[in-house]
């Protein structure tokens, strides 16, 4: 087993195929929406339930505790819900949160050995899982945001951000990393040094969240929709 070397073999071959099954839900969208999918998407939910899940049991056998208050897990955590539930404000969460944040870290991972390692293996079904998941709630039609979602979800990042800072702030943990970067690679590293990369995301988020609105834009003034986009 050798360290993990972005956009190596494995790490290529895990975005191909995430790629791949993301361009079919989009180009079956179609057929997708006109057939019950519970038992599609209670199968997808638990995937990625029981990998998270398993991942605790894994930790805690060696002794550490595994909080789930990165914001890629409460992403993963609202893609269940979402997948289990379809409840609309969920849904657009998981939506925004899975393409900004765990597509993200898709593609600047933060792990440090390669597959098959189980820790490796464990991130890319979750991250992946969720980016998927994510890209089937709108493929089906279960997310249709707006510019008020756009905003609502930003306002959303921010109160988790400020609830995690202050939590860093106690304990000296560095949920969201807005305590300090990643040591893989990231986008952080272009955004200058701590806190000023914080108030750089806020921007980086916002641009992200109406990156992934623009389709559903588009498409209304395509349509000449009257409502506001």
């Amino acid at each position: 087993m050798t360290g993990f070397r972005p956009f190596g073999p494995d790490h290529l071959v895990v975005l191909a195929a995430t790629a791949a099954a993301a361009a079919w839900m989009i180009v079956a969208r179609g057929r997708l929406r006109g057939q019950d999918d519970r038992r599609l998407r209670v199968a997808l939910a638990a995937v990625l339930g029981v990998n998270e899940l398993a991942s605790w049991l894994v930790a805690a056998a060696h002794g550490v505790v595994r909080v789930p208050l990165q914001l890629c897990d409460l992403a993963l955590l609202l893609a269940v819900w979402g997948l289990l539930t379809l409840r609309p404000r969920v849904c657009e969460v998981a939506y925004f949160w899975g393409l900004a944040g765990s597509l993200q870290a898709t593609v600047t991972p933060d792990v440090h050995e390669g597959f098959p390692d189980y820790w490796w293996i464990k991130f890319f079904i979750g991250h992946c899982g969720v980016v998927l998941a994510a890209v089937y709630l709108a493929a089906t039609g279960r997310v249709r945001p707006t510019q008020r979602s756009v905003w609502r979800v930003w306002a959303v990042t921010n109160l988790y951000a400020g609830l995690v800072g202050a939590l860093n702030w106690a304990t000296g943990a560095n949920y969201g990393y807005l305590a300090r970067k990643p040591v893989q690679p990231s986008l952080l590293d272009y955004v200058g040094p701590w806190p000023w990369y914080i108030l750089a995301l806020e921007g980086v988020a916002l641009a992200s969240f109406y990156l992934y609105y623009a389709p559903w834009a588009l498409a209304r003034l395509c349509r000449g929709d009257p409502r506001t986009p």
